[in-house]
C-alpha cells in the first residue's frame, strides 16, 4: 500500500480524487484514510509507508477478476487492458487441449465422403452402387448395385466382375466393353457407395459399433464418436485389422499443423483402439494457450512450451518454475533459469510436471506521470536529467484555473521504496528553470498539478429576482454586478432599473453578519463605479420587480356564452364583470347546470382526500387491533379487505376542482372574485333525469312534464334492488350541490333537468362490536358521497 502526506496551511483541504487517479495509473492501491493523513509542513516533512508494485499488481490484478474462460481469454486483449495472469489461479479450470475440437459433435452415421470426388484406388465392393451414361445409338442410364458374387450385370453386356478392382481399372474395363457397340459412348461413375461397420473402443465418449462410409478414415470415425474421452489419449491411437495393428496415429499432428495422418482409409471390421493416456504435463499462465498436454517419451521444456504456442510477451523468463511428483514420494518445486541470454534451457520434462509461466510485474519503468488540471494527462517517457519544465514546457500545457502557489511530486525511492511528497510552486518552476521548484524527475514519480477549486471551494455567487437565469453563478477574477446580471441571460421585463440588492457576508474574527448594499441596476449596466460594484465570494444579487407589476391572469368562458374564449382578467374583475363583458348568456343557456372550476380549489381537494384516506388507515388500525384482542380475526380480515378496497378508489379518484354557484341568481355571482385559471362551462338546456346506483336499471330518462318526483324516476328504473340503502337515498343537483334526507322528503323533491338520484349500497355485516359497524358503515357512506359528488361548496356571500 501506499501513503501520502497531504498539505494544509490554512488553505483548504486538498481534494484526493486527482492523486487518486494517478496512484491509480500507476498501480498502487489507495483508500482515503490513507490519503487522509496529513503533515503540518509538507515543504519540509513527508510521511513514509511501504509500497510495493507487486503486491499493488496483484490486488489489481485480485479485483478485476476474469468473466470468460480460459479458453477464450486472449493473451493479446491481457496485455493491453494490463491484467496479470496468476497461473495459480488458472489451474482449476485448466482444460485438456485437442478435445474441445469435438465439443459440438455428436455420435451418428457419419457418411459425408459420399458426396466427394471418389479416388482412382478406391476398391469396388459388395453394395457399392455404379452409374452408366450410354449416349450415341443408345440413349440410356443404368444404376447398378455390385452383388455378393462381385458382378453388376449390364444391359447389352451381361454379367461383369468388378469386386476389388480399384475404381480406375473398373471404369476402363467397362468402357472398353461397352464402347465395342458401334456407334455408343459412354460415361462411368460412382453412386451410393457402400457402407462399412467399424469398432470404436478404449478411452472413448461413446464407444460402439459405427456404420461409416467406406471412403471414412479415422478422424472421421473419432468425429462420429464424439472423440477420446478425457481419459484417453490423443498422440498414440490404434488401428487394428485382423487382429493386428497397422498403425499408430499421433492426432495432434492434425490439431497443430491440420496435417492428416489419419488418412488411411477403414475397412470392414476395423477396429480404432483409444488407450489411456500414460503422460500429461500442464502448461499454464503466460503463453498463448495455457492447458494440458499429452506428451511423448524425452520431451523437453522447449517442446512442451511449443506445443502451448510459445510464451507471451509478457511472461517473465528469468524464471520458470516446475512442480515435479519425485519417486511417488513427495511434491517439488523446481525453479528453471534462463540465464541472461532468456533462451529456453534445454529441461527434460517428467509425467504428471506443472509448468508455471509467471508475468512480468515491473512496467512503466521508463515512464513518469503527470495528472490533475492539465491538458494531456498520463504517461510520458523518462529521460535523464529531466526536469519539470521539460513535462509542462509552457502555460498552454494547463488548463483554466490552476493553482500555482501548490503542487507536488509523489516519489518513491529505492531500496526500501518509502514514498514522499516533494512539494514546488509552480509558477516558479515554469517561469524560472534555474528556481529549486524546477525538481528534477526521477524514473516513475508522479507530477500532480491542482485547480483552483481544490484549494478555494464554493467560489460561486447567487442572482435572484427578475433575471433570465436565477441562481447560482460561478465567481470569476474582477466579477462585478453587470458582468453577472449579463450571465444570468439579462433583465426580464417586469426587472426594476432602479431597485436592486447585494447581501454579503461580513467577518469580524469568529463573528459573521450580513450587510445589504442596494444598488441602482441602471447604473450598474451603464458601468457606474459606485453601482457597479465588484462581488465577492458568497455574495447574493437580487433585482426586483417594477412597483405594481403583477402578471397576467386569465379566466375561460365556454357554451352558451355570447363571445365565449380566453379572458385577460383586470384588476378585481368578479364573475359578473367578466359575464357582462363576454356579452352574457345565449338563449339557450341553461343556468342551473353551469360548473366553475378552479385550479386553487382543486389542489385543496386533493389535499382533503389525501388527509381522509390517511385518517381511515389510522382509523382502521385501531378497529382491527381491537378485534384481534377479542379474537375475531376473521372479521378484521373481512374489514381490512372493504377498507382497502374503498382506500383504492379514494386515491384513484381524480378531484374536479369544481366550485358550486348558483348562476340563476345573479346577485350570488355578481360580486364573485375571479382568480387566474378559473374556468366556466354553461351547457344548452337538456331535459333529462339520471338514476345510478342500487337499482335494477340504472340509466338516465327523459324528463317529462309534471312528473318530477325522484320516487317517479327511481320506479322507472326498476325500484330499489334488495341491498339499497333506502334511507341515505341523495340527489346531485345540475349545479355540483347535493340534497339529503335531513332538510326534505328525497323521494317526493321535485327534480330539474340534468339532476342525478343516487341509490347507495346497504353494507351489512354481522358482528357483535358495534365499533367496527360505525367505523365501515361511515367509511363506506363517505366515500360513495366523495366518488359520486367530488365538488366543494363555497358560500358566495356579498
Amino acid at each position: 500500500m501506499f501513503c501520502v502526506a497531504s498539505y494544509a496551511t490554512g488553505q483548504q483541504d486538498i481534494d484526493n480524487a486527482m492523486a487518486k487517479e494517478l496512484l491509480k495509473q500507476r498501480g498502487y492501491s489507495i483508500n482515503e484514510a490513507q490519503l487522509q493523513k496529513l503533515t503540518q509542513d509538507a515543504r519540509s516533512k513527508s510521511g513514509p509507508s511501504r509500497a510495493k508494485d507487486a503486491d499493488a499488481k496483484k490486488t489489481d490484478t485480485a479485483a478485476a477478476g476474469t468473466k470468460d474462460s480460459i479458453a477464450e481469454i486472449s493473451m493479446y486483449e491481457n496485455i493491453i487492458n494490463d491484467k496479470i495472469i496468476d497461473p495459480d489461479k488458472m489451474l482449476k479450470t485448466l482444460p485438456i487441449f485437442g478435445l474441445d475440437v469435438f465439443r459440438n459433435t455428436k455420435p451418428s452415421t457419419f457418411t459425408p465422403e459420399d458426396y466427394l470426388a471418389t479416388p482412382a484406388d478406391y476398391p469396388i465392393g459388395s453394395g457399392d452402387e455404379i452409374n452408366i451414361l450410354l449416349w450415341g445409338r443408345l440413349n440410356e442410364q443404368f444404376r447398378l448395385k455390385v452383388d455378393r458374387d462381385g458382378r453388376i450385370n449390364i444391359p447389352h453386356i451381361g454379367p461383369v466382375s468388378v469386386a476389388g478392382m480399384p475404381f480406375s481399372a473398373m471404369q476402363k474395363t467397362i468402357l472398353d466393353r461397352l464402347q465395342s457397340i458401334e456407334g455408343v459412348q459412354a460415361s462411368i461413375t460412382m453412386g451410393e457407395l457402400r457402407s462399412i461397420g467399424v469398432f470404436i473402443v478404449g478411452e472413448v465418449k461413446t464407444p460402439g459399433m459405427y456404420t461409416v462410409s467406406a471412403l471414412s478414415n479415422i478422424t472421421n470415425a473419432l468425429f462420429a464418436a464424439s472423440g477420446p474421452s478425457k481419459r484417453g489419449s490423443l498422440r498414440n491411437i490404434l488401428l487394428k485389422r485382423n487382429g493386428a495393428q497397422i498403425a499408430t496415429i499421433d492426432f495432434y499432428d492434425f490439431l497443430l499443423s491440420g496435417k492428416d495422418n489419419a488418412s488411411i482409409r477403414l475397412k470392414s471390421g476395423d477396429v480404432i483402439m483409444i488407450p489411456i493416456i500414460k503422460k500429461m504435463v500442464a502448461v499454464v499462465g503466460n503463453v498463448r494457450r495455457s492447458a494440458f498436454y499429452e506428451i511423448k517419451e524425452a520431451s523437453t521444456l522447449k517442446d512442451v512450451l511449443g506445443l502451448a504456442g510459445g510464451i507471451t510477451p509478457a511472461a517473465w523468463t528469468n524464471r520458470i518454475q516446475i512442480e515435479r511428483f519425485q519417486n511417488n514420494q513427495y511434491q517439488a518445486v523446481l525453479d528453471i533459469e534462463s540465464g541472461k541470454n532468456l533462451a529456453i534451457p534445454d529441461f527434460e520434462i517428467q509425467d504428471g510436471d506443472i509448468i508455471k509461466i509467471f508475468p512480468i510485474v515491473i512496467k512503466d519503468k521508463n515512464a513518469v506521470y503527470l495528472g490533475g488540471n492539465v491538458y494531456r494527462p498520463g504517461k510520458y517517457e523518462f529521460k535523464e536529467g529531466m526536469k519539470l519544465s521539460d513535462l509542462l514546457p509552457d502555460y498552454q500545457s494547463l488548463l483554466p484555473e490552476t493553482y500555482f502557489e501548490y503542487a507536488m511530486v509523489l516519489r518513491t525511492d529505492p531500496p526500501n521504496f518509502l514514498g514522499k511528497i516533494i512539494p514546488f510552486n509552480l509558477k516558479q518552476a515554469m517561469e524560472d528553470k534555474n528556481s529549486s521548484d524546477n525538481v528534477p524527475l526521477q524514473s516513475r514519480d508522479a507530477v500532480m498539478i491542482y485547480s483552483r477549486d481544490y484549494f478555494e471551494p464554493d467560489r460561486t455567487i447567487f442572482i435572484g429576482g427578475a433575471v433570465t437565469i436565477a441562481g447560482k453563478q460561478k465567481l470569476l477574477e474582477n466579477m462585478k454586478i453587470r458582468d453577472v446580471i449579463i450571465k444570468a441571460g439579462g433583465l426580464l421585463e417586469e426587472a426594476s432599473k432602479e431597485r436592486g440588492e447585494l447581501y454579503r457576508r461580513v467577518y469580524n474574527n469568529e463573528i459573521i453578519s450580513t450587510e445589504k448594499i442596494e444598488f441602482n441596476v441602471g447604473r450598474a449596466l451603464a458601468d457606474d463605479s459606485q453601482n457597479n460594484l465588484v462581488l465577492k465570494k458568497f455574495d447574493m444579487v437580487y433585482i426586483r420587480n417594477k412597483k405594481g407589476w403583477e402578471d397576467e391572469k386569465h379566466a375561460q368562458l365556454k357554451g352558451e356564452i355570447t363571445y365565449p374564449g380566453d379572458y385577460v382578467l383586470l384588476s378585481g374583475e368578479t364573475l359578473g364583470d367578466l359575464i357582462e363583458r363576454a356579452g352574457g348568456f345565449t338563449r339557450d343557456a341553461y343556468l342551473p347546470a353551469a360548473t366553475l372550476t378552479r385550479p386553487s380549489v382543486k389542489a385543496l381537494e386533493r389535499k382533503r382526500v389525501d388527509e381522509y384516506v390517511n385518517r381511515l388507515q389510522g382509523d382502521a388500525l385501531t378497529v382491527s387491533t381491537e378485534l384481534m384482542a377479542r379474537q375475531q380475526a376473521a372479521d378484521v380480515q373481512t374489514m381490512l379487505q372493504q377498507q382497502q378496497l374503498v382506500l383504492n378508489r379514494l386515491r384513484d379518484a381524480e378531484s374536479s376542482g369544481r366550485v358550486v354557484i348558483d348562476l340563476t341568481n345573479k346577485e350570488a355571482y355578481r360580486g364573485f372574485i375571479l382568480e387566474d385559471g378559473d374556468s366556466l362551462y354553461v351547457p344548452k338546456q337538456v331535459g333529462t333525469i339520471s338514476v345510478i346506483g342500487e337499482v335494477y336499471n340504472p340509466a338516465t330518462f327523459r324528463l317529462e312534464s309534471g312528473l318530477t318526483t325522484a320516487r317517479y324516476y327511481i320506479e322507472m328504473a326498476g325500484g330499489v334492488k334488495q341491498n339499497a340503502d333506502v334511507k341515505n337515498i341523495y340527489i346531485i343537483k345540475s349545479n355540483g350541490s347535493v340534497i339529503t334526507r335531513k332538510n326534505v322528503d328525497v323521494m317526493e323533491y321535485a327534480l330539474a333537468p340534468a339532476d342525478a338520484v343516487v341509490v347507495p349500497q346497504k353494507v351489512e355485516f354481522k358482528n357483535n362490536f358495534k365499533i367496527f359497524m360505525d367505523s365501515l358503515t361511515a367509511i363506506v357512506q363517505i366515500s360513495s358521497l366523495l366518488l359520486s359528488a367530488a365538488t366543494v361548496v363555497i358560500a358566495l356571500r356579498r
